[in-house]
Order: structure tokens, then C-alpha cells, then sequence
């Protein structure tokens, strides 16, 4: 599990004039210059091998060699929806600027839910985008938003901002992924676990208890706004075709209450194996991508990003013998992985520890023992992506970006008049079906007194700003 990084906040301007004034977006990493740095930036390579490091033991570089799963190659399909990231992380916060009282009186409203006669204010307008990333298997969508989000700490504190008092923390992101049965209130537990994570707080519990979904949403609305979370990353989205009943078109109403309601920009990650409830509730699935969507598919055999891949990791070589890289060699690589980013890698991986040992040398003898040995049970898959059949991938549903996807890609370009939010939407639906029981409007309590609950104080700025301030612990 990765620790979260806490840092205090730094401010610095932004240059960008709409950012300027703002401590949640000025609280942010610098950004890059230029396009190429955005890419420079998401690369990784661990130090290469020396010759005195390939005449060390077999065992010693069989360990060596597992470095390579560290290297980010940074693709050029990664500028989009990098710069994508950066754009959302920032346009998240115009619209819930800490300093602006229309802000304060959404948090406060929020906070108390409406219940001392403020209301959630009727002008506030959400500033959060959404961007979704589509790639088939093994493409690197997990790696490149891992890479992409190293450069933020996950945690900001904040105290004052040029002399203005300013107590809380700001969370910039969560990752989740949407579970294999696609239940909301696994998805929803999940949040509250990563929360508790990262602030030591106890919220999944208090969540674990209440069993509709309508008031575990409603919690997750306010500890969403309590800890000021700027993004949050879903990935395996896919999985939303496991769904039963209607949790699939809950889970794309969840995904509008994220943008719309609580102003929490969105990245969603998934392959081309969409569900249907994708191609039927356009409404909902455009809002999640109202920043655009970005596509990664397989290097194609002999393009210059096939091989620029390639003499990257073949410097990665640990044999004793290590040679040039030539045609025959870089084919039979090819008909190892079909171009695709994690089997190209394994196949290398694995071709390496093969020879290590024994032949000492990485050819395409290797590369072809390795595709019908070691990676014997992803043949079918790699043959069904190196043909580039339709009939052929279309066993992979994973693997294929088919009609159901371009279908949908056409239909995201056209304006439709976005319904508004129901409130009740969510309300009583428990694990496994909705409740017969007329809807209950109860919500739940953010702490039941627990030990370590804490409640970042501008969860509610407006009792802060009354009488009795109290100053900060």
C-alpha cells in the first residue's frame, strides 16, 4: 500500500491568471513548460546495466533483471490525457475557492445539510471536468495515471495564505477501481478506506454501518468536501458490465454526483469491453468525459514508437552476451507481443531469465521458446492482436475497440440537454436490490465520537468564522 505524502503548502503564482489567487490550486506543483516536458516528466528508467554487472551471478541478475518492470516508457498517446490530468486537477478547485463566499456557503450547507435554513447556494456552478482513458489490456492506462500523479503530494496542509488564516487539509486525489461485481457500496466502502488512509480518520466504519446507499452517498458528498479532494481516479470501469439490476446506471449517476454536486473533477480508466448502459445513458457517460477521452492502442510492427521502445529496454539487457538488436531479433519480439506494452515487456523479461544461465544471449530463438512456453496461455490473445482480425479479436472483448465503442465515441460528439440530478435517485437501494420501502430521507452522522474522526475545519466555514473562534490545535 503507498504511503501518503504530506507536505505543507507552498504557494507560488500559476501565470495562469483564472488559477492566481486560488491556495488549492497555487498549493500544486508547478506546470511544466512545454508539451515534451509533460512526457519527460511521466518517464522512469532505472540505471542500466553495466558489463561488470552482466559478469555478476545468475542469481544476482535473474534479480537484476526485474528492474525492467520499473522503466515508464512515456508514449506519445500519454501528452493527451496528461495534459488532460493537469487541467482537471487545477479547473476543480476555480469553482470551490476557500477565500469565496459562495463557496463557503456551499461547504457550510453542505456540512449542516441545510438544515439551519442556508441553503446549498442556487448560482454555484461546478468547475470539475472529466476525461476517460481507453486502452485494451496490457497498455499501460494504470501506469501511465501511477506515473502522472508521483509529481502531486496526495495530502496538503494548509495554515494560513499570506496571512490569512486558512486551517485544513486538502486531499488531491484518490485512485479506486470499480469492483468485479460493480456494487456501489463497494465502490463507495472504497473511498471511505482510502480517506481513513490517508488522514487516519474512521469513516468506514461509520459507512460500513448505514445500509442504504442513498445516505452512504450523502456522506461521501460531505467527506468529500471536508477534506477539499481536487481528483478522483477510477480505473477497471469496465467492470460495470458485471453489474446486476440497475447498479450500472447508478454507478454512471454516482459519476454525475461526483462532478456535478460535489465539483470533484473525474478520471475514468477502462477497456473496450464498455457495457451497455454506456451506449444507453449518454447524458451521464458525456458528462464524465466533458475534458475528452484518449485512446492507447498496440505499436504497430516497424513504427518508429515500436522501435524507439525497443532500443529503450534492449539497453536493459542483462545476458552476458549482449548484442545488437537486429531486424530478425525486433520481429520476433513483435510476434512475442503483438505491440502490446505489458507483453512486450514480459516477453523480454522472461526471454532474459531463460538465457541467463544457459545460452547467455537474447535472440529470436529466445523470443520464440518464451511465446510458446512461459507465455503459452496468452498466445491466443497475442495471435488474435498481431492478426489485427476483427473476427479474430472479437473473442477477446478486452482487446477490441468494436462497434459498441465507436457507436458510443459518435454519440459523445453530439449536444444533449443534460437532465437534472434527482436527489432521490440513490435513495434506498441496498447491496443487492432496491427496497420495496417508501424512501427514507434520513442521513447519516459524519462522526459518532470516535477517536480520531477529525473535522477539517472548513467542512463548515461559516461556524468557524462566528463567535468563539477557536484557534487551531
Amino acid at each position: 500500500m503507498r504511503t501518503a505524502t504530506i507536505v505543507p503548502a507552498c504557494y507560488h503564482p500559476t501565470d495562469v491568471r483564472r488559477f492566481d489567487g486560488n491556495p488549492f490550486i497555487e498549493a500544486l506543483p508547478p506546470l511544466p513548460a512545454t508539451r515534451d516536458t509533460f512526457l519527460i516528466q511521466l518517464s522512469n528508467y532505472p540505471d542500466k546495466p553495466t558489463d561488470a554487472l552482466r559478469r555478476k551471478s545468475e542469481i544476482v541478475r535473474m534479480m537484476e533483471v526485474n528492474a525492467l518492470t520499473e522503466i515508464v516508457y512515456p508514449f506519445p498517446d500519454y501528452e493527451k490525457p496528461a495534459i488532460a490530468l493537469a487541467s482537471m486537477l487545477r479547473e476543480t478547485y476555480i469553482a470551490r475557492n476557500p477565500l469565496n463566499a459562495i463557496d463557503m456557503q456551499r461547504r457550510h450547507a453542505l456540512a449542516t445539510s441545510e438544515k439551519d435554513g442556508l441553503p446549498f447556494p442556487p448560482d454555484w456552478r461546478s468547475s470539475a471536468k472529466g476525461h476517460c482513458i481507453i486502452a485494451v489490456s496490457g497498455m499501460g492506462k494504470t501506469t501511465f495515471a501511477d506515473a502522472f500523479l508521483l509529481r502531486y503530494p496526495q495530502v496538503i496542509t494548509h495554515t494560513s495564505y499570506h496571512g490569512r488564516r486558512l486551517t485544513c487539509q486538502q486531499i488531491t486525489y484518490v485512485m479506486l477501481r470499480v469492483p468485479h461485481d460493480a456494487t456501489l457500496k463497494s465502490l463507495c466502502l472504497q473511498f471511505f478506506s482510502e480517506i481513513d488512509r490517508l488522514l487516519g480518520t474512521e469513516y468506514f466504519r461509520s459507512a460500513n454501518s448505514v445500509r442504504n446507499i442513498s445516505p452512504m452517498v450523502e456522506l461521501m458528498n460531505r467527506v468529500a468536501t471536508s477534506v477539499s479532494l481536487g481528483l478522483i481516479v477510477i480505473d477497471e470501469v469496465q467492470h460495470i458490465r458485471s453489474a446486476s439490476g440497475k447498479n450500472s446506471e447508478l454507478m454512471l449517476n454516482l459519476f454525475s454526483e461526483i462532478l456535478e454536486r460535489i465539483g470533484i473533477s473525474l478520471f475514468l480508466m477502462a477497456t473496450p469491453a464498455l457495457d451497455t448502459s454506456l451506449l444507453t445513458n449518454v447524458h451521464n457517460t458525456r458528462k464524465s468525459v466533458s475534458d475528452g477521452f484518449s485512446k492507447l492502442s498496440p505499436m504497430s510492427k516497424n513504427s518508429p514508437e515500436w522501435i524507439d521502445f525497443t532500443d529503450t529496454y534492449w539497453d536493459h539487457t542483462y545476458v552476458k552476451k549482449k548484442t545488437l538488436l537486429t531486424k530478425n531479433i525486433r520481429q520476433a519480439w513483435y510476434d512475442a507481443s503483438a505491440g502490446n506494452t505489458a507483453f512486450a515487456v514480459l516477453s523480454f523479461l522472461l526471454t532474459q531469465r531463460n538465457a541467463i544461465g544457459g545460452v547467455e544471449v537474447v535472440d529470436e530463438a529466445g523470443f520464440n521458446r518464451t511465446l510458446n512456453t512461459d507465455m503459452a496461455i496468452l498466445g491466443p490473445a497475442i495471435q488474435a492482436l498481431r492478426s489485427r482480425k476483427h473476427a479474430k479479436m472479437a473473442e477477446f472483448d478486452d482487446l477490441l475497440f468494436g462497434s459498441e465503442y465507436e457507436f458510443l465515441m459518435k454519440q459523445l460528439q453530439v449536444d444533449f440537454p443534460a437532465p437534472p440530478i434527482s436527489r432521490e435517485e440513490f435513495d434506498d437501494i441496498s447491496n443487492q436490490e432496491r427496497s420495496t420501502k417508501p424512501p427514507r430521507q434520513t442521513r447519516p452522522r459524519l462522526a459518532r465520537k470516535t477517536a480520531s474522526a477529525p473535522m477539517p475545519p472548513t467542512e463548515d466555514p461559516l461556524k468557524r468564522a462566528g463567535k468563539g473562534r477557536r484557534q487551531s490545535s
